[in-house]
């Protein structure tokens, strides 16, 4: 039987969150809300407070690996697989919002929902977004994956698909595991590259992410890439 107190405070949590959503809750008790659905009948306060004490903040105990959770004391693989689903639903729920769009108009929230997706994989990926003729989202995708500090990148390979989706205009992204927040020589040949390709079928590269840790860097803003008009 859970202790009479303890449910009381699960009742409360959830009255609180119920009436007023996130709005005056602790990080703590935000991780702590989530836990009353995965860990029955205890208190899971000291749990959640593992957590941060752990991760440092609330985005870095999403942001992290459910292996990871599953070492925490008191946590499990229930536990492990709650966090993560919460960082995959909200990136579900920001890609939701981009097709029929001109992403243009919504860069944060297209670097966000490259940064939940991308979190977490420790080794270099390479992925497109592509898009139509308006800049609308069409779909997104990892195409090419290598190690810790490098993928090899096929321009006609990444050319030949956007044609296949009909794609108009692409935006490219890959990460640094390591979190170094500097393109590379290679990663600004690669991206001459692949507009160089894309300009022979009248296909606009927009601009390159580098994902860095939990920062998301534009090619453009940093002026590593300054595309054709």
């Amino acid at each position: 039987m859970a202790d009479e107190s303890v449910t009381h405070h699960r009742m409360r949590l959830r009255q609180r969150f119920a009436s007023h959503g996130l709005s005056g809750f602790q990080d703590y008790e935000v991780l702590e809300l989530l836990l009353t659905y995965a860990i029955p009948r205890k208190d899971v306060k000291p749990m959640a407070k593992r957590l941060l004490q752990q991760f440092d903040s609330l985005v870095a105990v999403l942001d992290a690996p459910t292996h990871a959770i599953e070492t925490v004391e008191g946590l499990g693989v229930q536990s492990a697989i709650l966090l993560h689903l919460v960082r995959e639903l909200n990136t579900r729920y920001l890609l939701a919002e981009l097709p029929k769009k001109n992403i243009l108009n919504a860069p944060e929230k297209v670097k966000e929902a490259l940064r939940l997706s991308m979190q977490g994989r420790t080794t270099e990926c390479f992925g497109v977004i592509f898009l139509d003729q308006q800049h609308c989202y069409l779909q997104q995708e990892i195409m090419f994956e290598g190690t810790i500090d490098r993928a090899a990148v096929y321009p006609r390979e990444l050319v030949r698909r956007a044609l296949e989706v009909q794609a108009k205009a692409i935006i490219i992204f890959h990460n640094h595991p390591a979190g170094k927040k500097q393109a590379s020589t290679a990663d600004i040949e690669v991206t001459r590259k692949i507009e160089a390709a894309c300009n022979t079928l009248d296909i606009r590269l927009l601009d390159h992410f580098l994902l860095a840790g939990t920062e998301v860097l534009s090619f453009r803003e940093h002026g590593w890439f300054s595309p054709v008009s």
